[in-house]
């Protein structure tokens, strides 16, 4: 994310990945809603972690630090990823 290289971004998801915002209740994008997101939210705004700290459990894991974007949006981040065969399959945008 950091280098906002599109085609690595877009490469290291499954073609069945799938992301949900913990605390809302907007439905979980997936198949072409979940590209188009990452699309907008991600790459079209060179989203970035600022300082990443990666946990990592099992098939699971936390990323946190600060997310960016050059839209001027900043938040803390706290993503859960679950990752099978290589390739990321669920993105969790949780709150504390």
């Amino acid at each position: 994310m950091k280098n906002n290289n599109a085609e690595q971004i877009r490469a290291v998801f499954a073609d069945n990945a799938s992301q949900e915002y913990e605390r809302w209740y907007k439905r979980k994008n997936s198949g072409d809603r979940f590209k188009s997101w990452l699309e907008s939210d991600i790459i079209n705004v060179h989203g970035q972690v600022i300082e990443p700290a990666l946990k990592m459990m099992g098939n699971q894991v936390v990323v946190t630090g600060t997310y960016k974007n050059n839209d001027g949006y900043s938040s803390p981040a706290n993503f859960l990823l679950v990752v099978e065969q290589g390739k990321i399959v669920s993105w969790t945008m949780r709150y504390d």
